[in-house]
């Protein structure tokens, strides 16, 4: 019900409303995983809320979220399994809401057998008007816990809110691109940097 209120303030671009309250309706445990990003650690609470953790229903890919405090250090995060077949548009999005000023994403994250035919990134985009400010690639591979960083800036009055979202550059579901492995994604965060 609550989401239905903030998506509404969201459609009629009411954003500064609709972000205060999605953070006025978090619980005293739900405040801790408050940031520029909200839950960076991918807990296991998924409220459904615009500003948390929406997971797409997706062919091709499994997610699935277990935080720090279920599982040992190695296994927290989420985690993307790709099925072997094609995989197109997004399966992870959150809104944000920054503030105009530069910025670095940061991931740490871990792959096994990651074979990404038509790129796998994070992009930030411009929620309205509409246009992306940065994309972040995700590697293939196999890696352990690899630190991966993105400069970005928000222009002054440009951007009043923005969407970030895991996304992949398919334009079909093409056979011929098959998106193979499993990614974890221990931590994501957004944290401001002097310019």
């Amino acid at each position: 019900e609550l989401s239905a209120v903030i998506n509404g303030y969201i459609r009629q671009k009411e954003y500064e409303a609709a972000y205060r309250l999605f953070l006025f309706s978090l619980s005293d445990q739900e405040r801790t995983l408050a940031g520029y990003i909200f839950n960076g650690g991918f807990e296991q609470i998924l409220s459904g809320k615009p500003f948390d953790w929406q997971v797409r229903d997706r062919s091709g890919l499994e997610i699935t979220f277990a935080g720090a405090r279920d599982v040992g250090e190695g296994d927290s995060g989420a985690t993307v399994r790709f099925l072997n077949t094609p995989v197109k548009n997004a399966a992870l999005q959150q809104y944000v809401e920054l503030p105009p000023g530069s910025y670095r994403i940061s991931l740490i994250a871990s792959a096994r057998n990651l074979k990404l035919p038509k790129q796998l990134f994070w992009s930030i985009r411009c929620a309205d008007p509409a246009g992306e400010i940065a994309r972040f690639d995700i590697p293939e591979g196999t890696f352990n816990r690899r630190e991966l960083s993105l400069d970005f800036a928000i222009g002054p009055s440009a951007c009043p809110m923005q969407l970030l979202r895991l996304e992949t550059a398919a334009i079909a579901e093409s056979w011929r691109f098959r998106y193979v492995g499993t990614l974890v994604m221990h931590k994501l965060s957004i944290e401001r940097v002097s310019s």
